[in-house]
């Protein structure tokens, strides 16, 4: 994965435990002490959150850190989907063919 797309996987595991908790973006600025701006920001993988915001978010959503980056722990249909969407996105036409191929026979 490129820093783009840790970016962008990290930011829909946030949101997966905001909404798993129902929580606002609102209600979670509040508890991570950032502003909702900087929530959604990282929710749509366009920021970063600094390791004091990491360590808040893991208290919050009740979770180790390593939860949030793992990817054998994908935990939302939702998830897998966009991150499979954007793996084929820039596939050559022949792997594209291929990977077809193998999905149809499974």
């Amino acid at each position: 994965m490129n820093d783009n797309e840790v970016k962008s996987f990290f930011g829909k595991k946030v949101k997966f435990y905001r909404e798993k908790i129902k929580l606002s973006q609102e209600e979670l600025s509040v508890k991570l002490e950032l502003n909702q701006r900087q929530v959604s920001m990282i929710e749509r993988g366009l920021s970063f959150p600094s390791l004091k915001t990491l360590n808040k978010l893991s208290q919050v959503f009740e979770c180790n850190i390593q939860d949030l980056f793992d990817n054998d722990a994908l935990q939302s249909e939702a998830i897998l989907k966009d991150l499979l969407s954007r793996m084929i996105k820039d596939l050559p036409y022949k792997k594209l063919q291929t990977l077809y191929m193998i999905a149809k026979n499974l």
